[in-house]
């Protein structure tokens, strides 16, 4: 079992007083690629873990990806997705951490997105954050955007560019997009500086973040 794994499993004992029984459970079902026994078990979680559900953890080190903001519930969705990954052929894992997302409700999709870092080898599942940033559903979007190193790593230069000018329509604030000015490019700049124009020609204020990609070859 990889070490970040081991890591988790740890985490989870100490945090969850009946994760061994969960971890029982879920070997007992996790036979064989996933199907309506994960789907169960990945959307009982917040159920399973009551008051616990939302409080947010400090990640062991081996755990260098996840973020200060990830909740038991992520950490525990983030495990019963270790497990079932190996039960798919490689071909076949990207395409299911995507039907995952796109099948489950919003606390899911989140979850989904917070942990998509550390999973092995992140940068398959670069279609699942691109499909995020097509929503409209605030958490769903900053899941993908905000505090998460997925989205500068691994995105595609269009689809990294498309998804910081619609923070800028959403006003979801770019300081939140971890490691943002190694991924300014001219053509981001010339994005921001367009949507600039087109709002002072409209007589409407311009976002303090718009302007800041606008200028920001220039400094």
């Amino acid at each position: 079992m990889p070490e970040a794994e081991l890591a988790l499993k740890r985490l989870l004992q100490e945090r969850w007083p009946d994760s061994e029984r969960f971890f029982e459970r879920a070997g007992r079902d996790l036979q064989g690629p996933p199907g309506m026994s994960f789907r169960g078990l990945f959307a009982s979680v917040p159920r399973r873990l009551a008051a616990a559900a939302n409080v947010t953890l400090e990640a062991p080190p081996d755990l260098r990806a996840a973020r200060p903001h990830c909740t038991l519930t992520d950490y525990v969705r983030l495990w019963l997705m270790l497990q079932a990954l190996p039960q798919l052929s490689p071909a076949a894992q990207a395409p299911w951490v995507l039907q995952l997302f796109e099948a489950g409700e919003m606390g899911e999709q989140v979850s989904v997105l917070r942990v998509l870092p550390l999973l092995p080898e992140p940068e398959r599942f670069v279609e699942t954050g691109v499909q995020a940033c097509r929503t409209n559903a605030r958490d769903v979007f900053e899941a993908a955007v905000c505090e998460n190193p997925f989205l500068v790593q691994h995105f595609p230069e269009l689809n990294f560019n498309q998804a910081i000018m619609k923070a800028i329509f959403m006003e979801v604030p770019l300081s939140r997009v971890d490691g943002l000015e190694r991924r300014i490019t001219p053509e981001l700049s010339r994005m921001a500086a367009g949507y600039a124009s087109e709002r002072r020609a409209a007589g409407r204020p311009v976002p303090a973040d718009a302007e800041f990609l606008a200028h920001y070859g220039a400094r």
